[in-house]
C-alpha cells in the first residue's frame, strides 16, 4: 500500500530481542503481574500502596469488592488480607477448568496475586494444576498462526500470562512461554514500531488500527495488552514506551465512535457495533500509560460501560481526576495508514456529519471484500454497511454480508463469466460483480509470507489497494485511493476514488473506473436503513428511528456523472440481480436495509462517477444546487452548495483535484 502520510516511528525493541522469549528463570517474587515485579518498569505499581489506593479510589475499590470475577477477588484479598477470602480464591483455583485463553489469563492473575501468601508445597501444587491447564490449552485453535488474527492471540495471552505467573513454581513455565512467543514476536513486528519509514508495507498496524475492524480490535489489541502488561512487570521487557502503535490506539478508539456517542463505525465483521466495556478497559490503561487527556475525556464523558469483569482495570488504572481535554481540540479528520481508514466529521456534536472511509490491504479473514467504500451519518445512519454478521458461514454471509455489494459507495464491475469461490473453497459463490473473495486458507503466517503473497495473481492476494492521498484541514478533508487490484486480475484496470468532504455537510465523490472490457457493467450503490425516494438522478435518504435514532437525519444524493446513467431504487433485503440473500434477523443494532440506490453507467471501457451528497436535518426539503460547470476529456469541474465551492477533478493522468473557489 502506498501511503501519503508516513508515521514517525521510534526505535523500541532490538530485532534480536524478538528471536527468543525472555528468560524467566529468575523473575521477581509474587506479585509480579501488573503490580510489583521489576523495579525497571516505568509504570510499576507498588503493592504496598494498594491499601491506601483503596481509600483514595473508593468507588473503584467498591466495584472490585463487589465483583465475583476471580482475579478481582484475588486482588481484593491481597489488598484487604482476609484468610477466608484467600482460602476461597485458592479453592476456586484448585477446581479451575479452562475453556478459553481468557480463562487462563484470569487464573494467572489470580494465582500471582495470592501465591505469595501460600506455603511452598501448596503454591507448587496449585502451580502444577494451572500448568496442566495451560499445557492442555497449547493446541487451542489448531495452533493457527496469523499475527493479524485475534484468535491465536487469545490462546497466547492465556498461555503466556500463565507461564509468567507460575515461573519459579513449575518447571514448564519457560516452555509454555516459548510456545506462545512466536506469535508475540510477529505481533511486535507488524506494529511497525522501531522500523524505517520505508518498511511499513504489509505490517497493517501502524497508526493504531486493527485490520479485523473495531469489534475484533477489542480482542486482538486487548489480548496483546493483557499479556504485554504482565510481560513488562515480570521481565522488564517493554513494548509500550515510545510505541507509535500503542500511543496512537486511543485515537482509533475515539474516532470510530459515531456522532450519537453510542455506536461505532461497523466496518468488517462486527456484531457489536457500539461502545462496550472492552473499549473502556483498553482506554483505562492507555490513558494512564500515556497521560493522554483525550483518552481521559473519553473515559469521563463517553464510555461508562463498566462491569465486574473490568473491575481490576478500573481499580488499577482509573484516574478520573487527571487532566482531560475535549475532543473539540482534536483535528476533524484522522487517517490510520496501516488499515487505510479515514474518519472525518464536521464537528463533535450529536448532529454533526460523519464520514468513514476504508481502503485497506488484505490481512485476515474477518476483513470484508470491500475496499474504497464509505458510510455517512448525521447522528442517524444514512448510507451504511448493510447485512448481518453472526459468526456463521452461510448464504447471507458469503454472498452478501462480506461482499462488495453490501457496502455503500461500493463499485461493482460485472463480468458475467466470472466465477467466485466462497471462503475456504466453499461451493461457488454468487457473482455480485465485486471484488475478489479473499480465501481464508493460505493466510500468511508472517510478514515475510505476506510480502511473498502480496501481488501473486492467484488467491490469496494481499497488496490490493494504493492509498494515494490524505489531506485534512479545518475546512475540508480529502482522501484518494485506487482499489483496482482488489478485483480479479484483468477485470478492472483502475478504480480510483477521490472524496472531498466539505465541512459541515457536503461530500463530493469522484470515481475513475476502467474495466478490462467495455461490456463489463459498472454500478455504484448506496443502502438506506429506512426511507429512500428517487427522482431522476437524485435520491433522498431519511432515517428517523433506526438504531435508536433520536435526531432524525436526511441525505440528498445527486448523480452528476455519468450523464446517461441509469439511477434506480432497488427494493428488498440483501437483494441484487433479482435475488435475495436474506439471512439471520438483525440484532445488536446491525442493519438490514430495505432500499438500495443503484447507479448504472453506460457500457464503456472507462466510466466516471461524480456524486454529491448533502447531509442535513430531516426538515430540509431541498439540497443546495450542484452542477457540472465544465467537462473536457481531461477534467471535470463541479459547482456545489450554490457555487460556494468549485472543484476540479482530473479524468486522466495522475489522480488529482483542486479547489477553484471557496
Amino acid at each position: 500500500m502506498k501511503i501519503a502520510v508516513l508515521v514517525v516511528l521510534l526505535a523500541l525493541i532490538p530485532s534480536a530481542a524478538l528471536a527468543a522469549a525472555p528468560d524467566i528463570s529468575k523473575v521477581p517474587p509474587h506479585p509480579r503481574l501488573y503490580i510489583g515485579g521489576m523495579d525497571s518498569n516505568p509504570s510499576r505499581i507498588n503493592p504496598d500502596i494498594l491499601a491506601e489506593r483503596a481509600k483514595t479510589h473508593k468507588a473503584q475499590f467498591d466495584m472490585l469488592n463487589a465483583s465475583s470475577d476471580l482475579p478481582a477477588r484475588a486482588l481484593s484479598a491481597k489488598i484487604s488480607p482476609d484468610p477466608a477470602k484467600l482460602a476461597a480464591v485458592v479453592d476456586a483455583l484448585k477446581k479451575y477448568k479452562v475453556n478459553r485463553g481468557e480463562d487462563l489469563a484470569r487464573a494467572a492473575l489470580a494465582y500471582d496475586w495470592v501465591a505469595g501468601d501460600l506455603p511452598e508445597a501448596e503454591r507448587k501444587a496449585l502451580a502444577k494444576h494451572l500448568g496442566d491447564q495451560a499445557e492442555a490449552h497449547v493446541p487451542y485453535v489448531g495452533r493457527r498462526i496469523n499475527p493479524w488474527d485475534n484468535n491465536p492471540l487469545r490462546r497466547d495471552m492465556g498461555v503466556g500470562l500463565m507461564a509468567l505467573a507460575i515461573a519459579g513454581d513449575d518447571d514448564r513455565a519457560q516452555t509454555l512461554l516459548n510456545d506462545s512467543w512466536e506469535d508475540w514476536a510477529r505481533f511486535i513486528e507488524i506494529t511497525g514500531d522501531g522500523v524505517p519509514q520505508d518498511d511499513l508495507v504489509g505490517r497493517g498496524l501502524p497508526g493504531g488500527g486493527w485490520p479485523e475492524g473495531h469489534d475484533y480490535d477489542r480482542h486482538g489489541t486487548r489480548y496483546a495488552m493483557i499479556f504485554f502488561l504482565g510481560l513488562r512487570s515480570a521481565t522488564g521487557m517493554d513494548v509500550f514506551t515510545g510505541s507509535d502503535y500503542w500511543s496512537q490506539k486511543p485515537y482509533f478508539q475515539i474516532y470510530t465512535v459515531l456522532p450519537d456517542g453510542r455506536h461505532i463505525l461497523p466496518f468488517q465483521d462486527d456484531d457489536n457495533p457500539y461502545i462496550i466495556r472492552h473499549d473502556r478497559e483498553v482506554m483505562l490503561f492507555l490513558a494512564n500509560e500515556y497521560k493522554n487527556p483525550y483518552a481521559r475525556y473519553y473515559l469521563n464523558h463517553v464510555n461508562h460501560e463498566t462491569d465486574s469483569v473490568a473491575a481490576i482495570f478500573e481499580f488499577l488504572f482509573d484516574e478520573p481526576q487527571w487532566e482531560e481535554k475535549p475532543f473539540t481540540d482534536l483535528p476533524l479528520a484522522h487517517y490510520i495508514p496501516g488499515i487505510g481508514m479515514v474518519y472525518a466529521r464536521s464537528g463533535w456534536g450529536n448532529n454533526d456529519t460523519y464520514l468513514g472511509f476504508c481502503a485497506s490491504d488484505w490481512y485476515v479473514y474477518h476483513q470484508n471484500n470491500a475496499q474504497n467504500v464509505f458510510s455517512v451519518y448525521r447522528n442517524a445512519p444514512l448510507v451504511v454497511k448493510d447485512g448481518v454478521y453472526d459468526g456463521d458461514v452461510h448464504d447471507h454471509y458469503v454472498n452478501y454480508s462480506i461482499r462488495t455489494v453490501a457496502y455503500s459507495g461500493s463499485i461493482t464491475v460485472k463480468d458475467p463469466d466470472e466465477q467466485y469461490r466462497g471462503p475456504d473453497g466453499l461451493e461457488e459463490a454468487a457473482n455480485d460483480g465485486g471484488q475478489m473473495i479473499n480465501q481464508w486458507k493460505g493466510n500468511p503466517q508472517s510478514l515475510a509470507m505476506w510480502r511473498e503473497q502480496a501481488r501473486q495473481t492467484e488467491h490469496p492476494m494481499r497488496d490490493i489497494v494504493d492509498f494515494l492521498a490524505f489531506d485534512g484541514t479545518d475546512k475540508y478533508c480529502y482522501m484518494a485511493a485506487d482499489s483496482a487490484r482488489a478485483y480479479r486480475p484483468g477485470k478492472v484496470e483502475q478504480c480510483a476514488r477521490q472524496i472531498v468532504f466539505l465541512y459541515p455537510d457536503t461530500i463530493v465523490v469522484f470515481d475513475r473506473v476502467t474495466s478490462g472490457k467495455a461490456e463489463f457493467v459498472k454500478k455504484l450503490r448506496f443502502h438506506a436503513p429506512e426511507e429512500m425516494e428517487v427522482s431522476g438522478h437524485s435520491a433522498i435518504v431519511t432515517t428517523r428511528k433506526a438504531n435508536g435514532t433520536t435526531i432524525p437525519g436526511r441525505l440528498f444524493i445527486t448523480s452528476l456523472l455519468p450523464k446517461d446513467a441509469k439511477v434506480e431504487r432497488v427494493d428488498g433485503i440483501a437483494t441484487y440481480d433479482g435475488e435475495s440473500h436474506k439471512g439471520p434477523d438483525p440484532y445488536n443494532d446491525q442493519l438490514l436495509c430495505p432500499y438500495h440506490l443503484v447507479i448504472t453507467a453506460p457500457q464503456e471501457k472507462t466510466s466516471y462517477f461524480l456524486t454529491v451528497l448533502y447531509a442535513c436535518n430531516v426538515d430540509v426539503e431541498k439540497a443546495p444546487e450542484v452542477k457540472v460547470t465544465e467537462e473536457t476529456p481531461d477534467a471535470v469541474t463541479v459547482s456545489v452548495d450554490n457555487g460556494a465551492h468549485v472543484l476540479r477533478f482530473s479524468k486522466t493522468g495522475d489522480v488529482a483535484w483542486e479547489q477553484l473557489s471557496k
